[in-house]
């Protein structure tokens, strides 16, 4: 009786454990679980010495020619203000950000970017800075 009670109990055991065998997959081959890999990605590489200055940022828009290298993919952009930032790359001067259009930035961070090879750079805050707010940016490959 007791090894009866065993075995009984040994095979509820047993059909109560997931199958260790991996599952199939449509063409009959064993599914092998992906283990995540890290994604690795490029040091961001300046292309220029000198940073592009956005000096004395405020709520209005300002326009600033910018010069970057032929073979730049990204840039990089510095915030240390401490109101968040829009940002809006245009062909001409005219064209300017607002408070809806552009990229946001928050204060006191940085971030790099794709580039989309713009002429200029239209800048703005998005609060009334309470000291000077000049970002930086440069212009390089790589980052992420």
């Amino acid at each position: 009786m007791r090894r009866t009670a065993a075995i009984l109990a040994l095979l509820v055991l047993t059909s109560a454990l997931p199958a260790s065998a991996q599952p199939l997959t449509s063409n009959g081959y064993n599914a092998v679980p992906g283990v995540p890999q890290p994604v690795t990605t490029m040091p961001f590489q300046r292309l220029h010495s000198a940073p592009i200055r956005l000096t004395n940022l405020g709520l209005t828009p300002k326009s600033f020619a910018i010069s970057r290298p032929a073979d730049a993919t990204t840039y990089r952009i510095v915030n240390p203000c401490d109101v968040d930032i829009r940002l809006l790359g245009t062909m001409t001067e005219a064209e300017s950000v607002s408070a809806t259009t552009g990229v946001l930035y928050l204060a006191r961070t940085e971030a790099t970017m794709g580039t989309s090879r713009p002429n200029f750079v239209s800048a703005m805050t998005v609060g009334a800075p309470t000291g000077d707010c000049t970002p930086e940016m440069h212009y390089g490959m790589g980052g992420g």
